[in-house]
């Protein structure tokens, strides 16, 4: 029996306005978020269309056939529901009347069999009559009822009939009349059913009415919460729990709108990746709940400066993207970009501290008469090109000194291109054993003996030939590919210091980001253990750029090498920010004096001074210094006038192959010197 018939039309016409049957309109769609971003959320980086992303129109129309489909479920399920109960009242009362009637007929027919049976006994003649019948009136106490008697045979002697006769349906019962033990005939009462089937009918109808009404709430309520539970999980799985932004899946789809809207229009458009300057550290020092406290209040500036047509996301961490829509390009992107960075200047307040924080922006730009994102033609852009255009445009904003915006030029291509292959070969040479050391001596001028050597990391990279330090170390530093190329350096002039003499050290310079990274000590303790060197005669040499994130972390990373027994020298002194409380606060072994105070010696009247003051600083302090960049003679004589004997530079010897430094000790005493005095060109790094 199909259930929607027995559903009362006004009950379905109340449903049709209240939401319609789901077979004729699927499910209602998501309520779409604010362009600027109303409400909170995040998601984290990564690529900027993620594999596998499905836009959010062409989302919800492949969960429409869904949709539908478990929207039919639910209603032929809450259906059955109403239907069942609708059925179970009526025919569970028809079914307990019958039963009590039923009951009461058995016994009527039990006590009249027994009647009969006394009459019998005392009248033989009883069974003479055929076909008497009797008509019993109406007695409103009591139910109609028909008797009958019946002989062998089943011959009906008599029978008392109620006043207009019994109505369908009927309840009878027969008993058997016994007398003496002997069969003698049969008794039968009989009731009609009808009343309590009329009371089961009017049950009917009110049951009907009720299971209406339970097929309605079954129906809606569940659809509802689903409903809900699906606008949920679509807010969460494009919007950042953060700050309530579209997330970087979102986005791509409103770029990919805006792209398409732009080019029916003819109309520009302008993408904008922005990055906050100086984010990590509000972290490191006031802890994540301030920077939380910060992403918001700079949501809050951000959206404050934008028109409610311009998109604002968040595509993870402290990076930001806006979609600049049906405007006057270029202008009109570098107008907000000023306004955006104004907006942070000022600074922000987190629960009683202050943070200051600047913004960084890259700008992609596509539209007719507009130079193109990416050397095609600009009513091709995708929204992955432009966002990679906005990002290389972000990038060449922070290296021309953050706090500023810059405009995608092709030539970024090209830089991104070198800079990808230049990471590429040296993941290959970290992979292939090219990199070399090259060791340049240090000698001491009062006895004339080299006491130990600097290991310099060196690299022929094919098709180039010698790289300098300088062009691939920043770009190790920011891959982390330093890490393993640091510690690579480390085993290897372990290695090699191990069958030098056993006076001579061997000093390893030591880039600021291997310093901080996780398992540098222990990187520092197994290339020891591996090399069987004396932690005494390994020297690290490190920078002030160790020394600007004065942190508890660094101090343990100190104490931990001091733990090992290696010595520590502070490089470059006397530049950057080197100062005396460093000197004092990490107890250097060794001070190296920087060269430029060494090549003004005979030239600038004030470097006689800063290098004495230098070396008394350091006697002072328990370390000892030593002058490196030493050309000439007379730098060397000028040093030692000063109280530093310690020296190292091209007057003593180039940096050279490990055999080539062996035979140099094989000489004994001083290198040979020079003829000539032979600029160094810059410092090397290792």
């Amino acid at each position: 029996m199909a259930f929607r018939p027995l559903v009362p039309q006004a009950l379905l016409a109340w449903l049709r306005l209240r939401g319609g049957w789901p077979w004729h309109g699927g499910w209602p769609a998501a309520a779409p978020a604010s362009p600027v971003g109303s409400a909170p959320s995040a998601s984290g980086p990564g690529g900027f269309v993620p594999a596998g992303f499905v836009p959010a129109g062409r989302a919800r129309a492949s969960r429409q056939k869904p949709g539908i489909l478990v929207a039919r479920i639910v209603t032929g399920m809450a259906g059955g529901a109403a239907l069942l109960v609708a059925l179970a009242i009526p025919l569970t009362y028809l079914q307990a009347a019958r039963s009590r009637l039923l009951g009461a007929v058995e016994v009527s027919a039990r006590l009249h069999a027994a009647e009969v049976a006394e009459l019998a006994r005392a009248n033989p003649a009883f069974w003479e009559f055929e076909g008497l019948r009797v008509s019993v009136p109406h007695v409103d106490s009591a139910s109609p009822e028909q008797r009958r008697v019946f002989g062998h045979g089943g011959r009906l002697v008599i029978e008392a009939v109620p006043e207009g006769g019994l109505p369908w349906p009927v309840l009878s019962h027969r008993a058997p009349i016994l007398v003496r033990g002997q069969p003698l005939g049969e008794a039968e009462a009989a009731r009609s059913l009808r009343g309590e089937v009329l009371a089961a009918l009017w049950l009917s109808l009110a049951s009907l009415g009720f299971g209406g009404l339970l097929f309605a709430v079954l129906r809606m309520l569940p659809l509802r919460l689903l409903n809900q539970a699906l606008e949920r999980a679509s807010y969460l799985a494009t919007h950042d729990l953060l700050t309530g932004l579209p997330n970087r899946g979102l986005f791509a789809d409103r770029l990919e709108h805006a792209l398409a809207q732009s080019r029916r229009e003819a109309g520009a458009l302008a993408v904008l990746c922005l990055d906050l300057d100086r984010f990590k550290e509000v972290n490191d020092t006031l802890g994540h709940a301030a920077g939380d406290l910060l992403l918001k209040a700079v949501t809050a500036r951000l959206q404050a400066v934008l028109r409610d047509s311009d998109t604002l996301a968040r595509l993870g961490g402290d990076e930001f993207a806006i979609i600049q829509a049906r405007a006057r390009q270029p202008e009109a992107a570098e107008v907000l970009a000023r306004r955006l960075i104004a907006a942070l200047e000022a600074p922000v307040d987190l629960a009683g501290h202050q943070a200051m924080v600047g913004l960084s922006i890259g700008i992609a730009v596509a539209g007719p008469g507009l130079a193109d994102p990416g050397g095609a033609d600009p009513s091709g852009a995708d929204p992955g090109q432009m966002m990679r255009d906005a990002d290389l445009a972000l990038y060449q904003a922070k290296e021309n000194g953050r706090g500023g915006h810059c405009f995608f030029a092709p030539e970024m291509n090209r830089k991104l291109q070198e800079r990808r292959a230049l990471e590429g070969d040296l993941r290959a040479a970290l992979a292939q054993g090219d990199f070399r050391l090259a060791y340049q001596p240090e000698v001491n001028l009062a006895s004339g003996r080299i006491i130990g050597a600097e290991a310099l990391l060196r690299w022929e990279r094919p098709g180039f030939g010698n790289m300098p330090p300088g062009l691939f170390i920043p770009l190790a530093e920011e891959t982390g590919l330093i890490g393993p190329i640091g510690a690579w350096v480390l085993r290897e002039a372990c290695r090699q210091a191990a069958s030098w003499p056993a006076h001579l050290t061997i000093a390893v310079n030591v880039s600021p980001v291997q310093f901080r990274q996780a398992g540098f000590c222990e990187a520092v303790a197994a290339a020891l253990a591996e090399s069987g060197l004396p932690p005494r005669r390994l020297e690290l040499e490190i920078t002030e750029g160790v020394l600007l994130h004065d942190t508890r972390e660094t101090l343990e990373t100190f104490q931990r090498l001091r733990g090992l027994g290696v010595r520590i020298a502070m490089d470059d002194f006397g530049t950057g920010y080197s100062s005396l409380g460093y000197l004092q606060k990490f107890a250097f072994d060794k001070v190296k004096i920087d060269r430029s105070f060494v090549q003004r010696l005979g030239h600038d009247s004030s470097a006689g001074p800063i290098v004495q003051a230098v070396v008394g600083i350091s006697r002072a302090l328990g370390a000892c210094a030593i002058g490196e960049g030493v050309e000439t003679p007379l730098q060397a004589e000028l040093l030692r006038q000063q109280g530093c004997d310690d020296m190292q530079g091209y007057m003593f010897g180039r940096p050279m192959a490990a055999a080539a430094f062996e035979a140099l000790l094989a000489e004994g005493l001083p290198p040979p010197r020079p003829a000539a005095a032979v600029p160094e060109p810059g410092r090397e790094a290792g």
